[in-house]
């Protein structure tokens, strides 16, 4: 029974680490080997939706509504803060978690009003919008020309926070893997994206294909990429915390990026990079792509597709 019990967990892991874990368990007694397989299994198809739902999937029985610590209030600033557990890697520092949305926000608007103008009720959706770092500094464009502010993410948590503590003005729902989006047709102006299109190695085209359903003609679609300029970037801070182990060494330890593309990881853990000419070939099928930006000269070393429908 505990050979049969092996036998299966080894059939379902996804990953290295999980065989290699699951390797262990013939040292230990038969009850531990089903406690410990049984863990294994529930954390690998919790820690990143294997079957399209959002994360992390729910094996309670009974779920109760999630523990924050105290929303952040700063000075002068309407909306409140996440607290630093919640606001999803990015700073911890308020200023400057402000600031980092704050500027990304600018650079928006600029190519917002470049193509399209400052116009009245514009709808915008933050395709991983996280906690709302980015779509925050859109109240002020909601309040003063009627903007429309959708956000979505995979991750259900930071969602959560953002029912709990903003306007119910932001209209934000919990993804999943799968390219759907519950919008109706050519019903949103603009779409933008910070470090989406960087870890989807599946279905990156036919998500491409949803946003574009559901943007109006002549709508914008802005989403950040890797390319050379992110291969270029981690080559040289290789040696940062955790970039062994989410990155492969063929772009940490090997030359210039010299193939069109190259995807690394699972649907768990993926980096996905482009040429920036590939990407221009690869997405003009389905959009027509404006200008490829360089990474803006403050946070990032993606690099920027601005493209219309």
């Amino acid at each position: 029974m505990r050979q049969q019990i092996l036998d299966f967990v080894r059939r379902l892991a996804g990953t290295k680490q999980l065989r290699e874990s699951i390797e262990a368990l013939t040292q230990t007694s038969a009850t531990e080997t089903v406690e410990r397989a049984l863990w294994m299994v529930r954390q690998e198809y919790t820690v990143m939706p294997r079957f399209g739902f959002h994360q992390p999937l729910d094996y309670n029985m009974d779920t109760f509504p999630p523990r924050f610590d105290d929303a952040v209030f700063v000075n002068g600033v309407e909306l409140p803060l996440p607290p630093p557990p919640e606001r999803m890697g990015y700073s911890d520092d308020n200023s400057e978690y402000l600031k980092w949305g704050k500027y990304d926000h600018g650079l928006l608007m600029g190519q917002i009003e470049k193509y399209l103008g400052h116009q009245e009720g514009l709808s915008i959706l933050d395709f991983g919008c996280s906690s709302g770092r980015v779509l925050r500094h859109f109240w002020q464009q909601k309040k003063s020309y009627s903007w429309k502010l959708a956000g979505v993410d995979v991750q259900a948590r930071p969602i959560e926070w953002m029912r709990q503590n903003f306007p119910t003005d932001f209209r934000v729902y919990v993804g999943n893997t799968l390219p759907h989006l519950p919008f109706e047709d050519n019903s949103m102006d603009v779409i933008y994206g910070f470090s989406v299109f960087t870890h989807i190695k599946y279905q990156w085209d036919a998500w491409i294909l949803e946003l574009r359903r559901i943007l109006k003609p002549g709508g914008l679609l802005i989403q950040t990429i890797h390319t050379e300029n992110a291969w270029n970037f981690y080559r040289a801070h290789k040696d940062q915390p955790g970039f062994r182990k989410s990155h492969s060494s063929t772009v940490l330890d090997g030359g210039e990026m010299n193939i069109p593309f190259f995807y690394y990881g699972d649907i768990s853990v993926s980096q996905v990079f482009w040429k920036r000419e590939t990407a221009r070939q690869y997405w003009g099928r389905y959009v027509d792509v404006l200008d490829i930006l360089p990474p803006p000269p403050e946070h990032s070393f993606q690099d920027w597709m601005i493209c219309r429908k």
